[in-house]
């Protein structure tokens, strides 16, 4: 297939040479499919007739949808085809979080890029709280793989290109734990996470972390942050300040902000939850609230509040929620949630479920601004590329409203040569049998049968007789995926070794517990060698995950995982000796299994909740304290 782009514009050329290697297109030649590009007002207009091909384009990454389009159009062997989109989003984005130990490498960002750029997004967000270099704050992002400058034009740069506008979002408020490991920054510090307000030396600070991004991004818009800030106000700022109410502390505190924003030419989006909790008296999704003209003053006009929402499966909360928040401010924008930070598998099928629902409503209450987050709690264990199904999803809802599986596998395709139905089997290693597809919100089963103890069974009511055969079958169907090779091989045979160690480890705490309660010291030993046997499934797990691990993130934040699993191995061996030892007489008793098990999570009547909704290592690993 060979492409003319000779005629296009030629601040669209570089990166149509770029989308079009992608599409493994040539424009080498010049005697085939003529490309010709024209501006115009609103929306995308793709139109192709045998040899000729004309892209009309509102906004620069339309013209590479329309790229894309032609190419797909090309595969069907249609000589002639025509296609008119009108984005019912004024801007598309999706937030990468590179600040959970893994921070995107260049070439692995750049390849991204490319794929947002062909399903229509016009805006990348990189959320960095402390990974980005600030000038005269050597301690900021120290040892976590920040940015440089340079590396951030060079990604500016790069998406520029494909029209593709790439945005700061940052935090300028709390989720700052990680500067807060220094010394240096003892003095910014409120309490927990939370910068110090009203500080002199706190605005410095934020000054310095916006003039980075005025530097290297070309992009005049700035997610602020400002979420998840409950206790502001409550540590050092009592002890400088005196007591204040919260909601006046962070109105100061986002006027000061704004002021240097301003300062730098930005116009400010920020998360809602603090400015609607505060308002509620209750949660984020407080029932009856009541928004005065006094509330909605506090709010300064100048900054857009993002309401962001991963959870609800119901078309009433949204419709409260976005309502409410219309109520606060005319200025508002909607998040939603590409689910890959409860563990190393993703979860595609609530996130496709849930986004279906959130759009719509967006699109009803006139919501222009859409963004879809890849956040990357505890650890950035699932692979980035994991959820592109649902970055196609609300890219084909952006432009068509068409929400069905085979017209999103169909543009997925296209766009990333990406295998919509083997991707959504990436959900398996998450729907065991006690959790039916589409998947209970938030259970991430894989991680916690991973890291638990083999003798303490912290989750082992929440287990049932199957799970190894379960997960034996669910590792063969993995690596037959992962066998047919490509680009995306590796993130299934990540699952699929995980898998082969769960297939072995799901069910050892129970039976340990069993053979134990049962005296069975036949089968005690069996077990003590199953502890051992398991240690080299560890290991191959560990060499799959360090491959998708460099592929896509810098090398800092790997030695989190690395100690984890070592841990594992660790406690396998510790584990194997004690029960052998116990076998063999060498000791009277096992404590550990002398305890009788508890559940970790039951609903109002006392019944136990399986699969269980818990993400966090440290307390998967032990009921010690491992973080004090």
């Amino acid at each position: 297939m060979i492409f003319n782009i000779s005629n296009i514009p030629n601040e669209l050329k570089k990166g149509a040479e770029i989308a079009l290697s992608f599409l493994e297109i040539d424009i080498s030649c010049k005697n085939q499919i003529e490309i010709s590009a024209l501006k115009s007002e609103k929306g995308l207009s793709v139109k192709l007739e045998n040899n000729k091909a004309q892209i009309s384009y509102s906004k620069n990454c339309e013209f590479f949808r329309g790229l894309g389009l032609i190419r797909e159009w090309l595969f069907e062997n249609k000589t002639s085809a025509e296609e008119n989109e009108i984005p019912v989003y004024d801007h598309l984005t999706y937030m990468v979080d590179c600040s959970r130990n893994g921070v995107c490498n260049i070439q692995y960002t750049k390849n991204l890029i490319i794929k947002l750029a062909l399903m229509g997004y016009d805006r990348v967000m990189l959320y960095t709280e402390d990974t980005y270099e600030v000038e005269g704050f050597p301690y900021f992002g120290y040892l976590r793989g920040r940015y440089s400058k340079e590396e951030l034009k060079e990604i500016d740069d790069f998406a520029y290109n494909l029209g593709v506008e790439m945005v700061p979002c940052i935090q300028t408020l709390a989720h700052l734990n990680a500067i807060f490991r220094w010394q240096d920054f003892q003095k910014y510090r409120d309490n927990g996470d939370i910068l110090l307000c009203g500080s002199d030396d706190t605005y410095e600070l934020i000054e310095a972390m916006i003039k980075t991004w005025s530097e290297t991004f070309r992009s005049r818009y700035i997610n602020i942050g400002m979420d998840e800030a409950a206790m502001i106000g409550r540590g050092a700022y009592i002890k400088k300040f005196g007591y204040e109410n919260r909601i006046d502390i962070m109105q100061k505190h986002l006027n000061h902000v704004l002021k240097i924003c301003e300062k730098y030419g930005y116009t400010c989006m920020m998360w809602s939850d603090m400015f609607f909790k505060m308002i509620s008296g209750g949660g984020y999704y407080g029932k009856d609230i009541t928004i005065t003209d006094e509330d909605k003053a506090k709010i300064p006009s100048n900054v857009e509040l993002i309401y962001w929402d991963y959870y609800a499966r119901n078309e009433e909360t949204y419709e409260y929620m976005m309502k409410n928040h219309k109520l606060m401010s005319d200025k508002v924008g909607f998040a939603g949630g590409a689910w890959k930070w409860s563990g190393y598998a993703p979860l595609l099928n609530h996130s496709m479920l849930v986004s279906k629902i959130a759009l719509k409503k967006c699109t009803q209450h006139g919501i222009k601004n859409v963004i879809v987050t890849g956040w990357s709690d505890d650890g950035n264990e699932a692979s980035q590329s994991s959820v592109l199904p649902v970055l196609s999803l609300y890219a084909e809802y952006c432009y068509t409203q068409n929400d069905s599986d085979d017209f999103i596998a169909k543009r997925l395709k296209t766009c990333t040569n990406a295998d919509f139905a083997d991707f959504m089997k990436l959900d398996l290693p998450n729907f065991t049998p006690d959790n039916p597809s589409p998947g209970r919100l938030s259970a991430c089963p894989e991680k916690y049968l991973l890291y638990q103890d083999p003798l303490l069974g912290i989750y082992d009511l929440h287990i049932a007789k199957g799970f190894n055969n379960y997960y034996a079958d669910t590792a063969k169907t993995l690596h037959a995926i992962c066998e047919k090779g490509g680009e995306y091989a590796y993130l299934f045979d990540t699952l699929a070794c995980l898998c082969d160690i769960l297939s072995k480890k799901s069910e050892l705490g129970i039976q340990a517990k069993y053979a134990y309660d049962n005296g069975d010291k036949t089968a005690l030993v069996k077990l003590s060698q199953t502890c051992l046997d398991i240690i080299p499934y560890v290991d191959t797990f560990k060499k799959a995950l360090k491959t998708q691990w460099y592929h896509e993130n810098k090398s800092f934040g790997f030695e989190v995982l690395d100690i984890r699993l070592g841990g594992i191995k660790s406690r396998l061996e510790s584990s194997s000796e004690r029960l052998s030892d116990y076998a063999e007489g060498k000791i009277p008793f096992l404590e550990e299994l002398e305890t009788n098990r508890l559940p970790v999570q039951k609903d109002g009547d006392g019944n136990i909740i399986s699969p269980v909704s818990d993400a966090s290592w440290q307390e998967m690993a032990s009921a010690s304290v491992l973080v004090f």
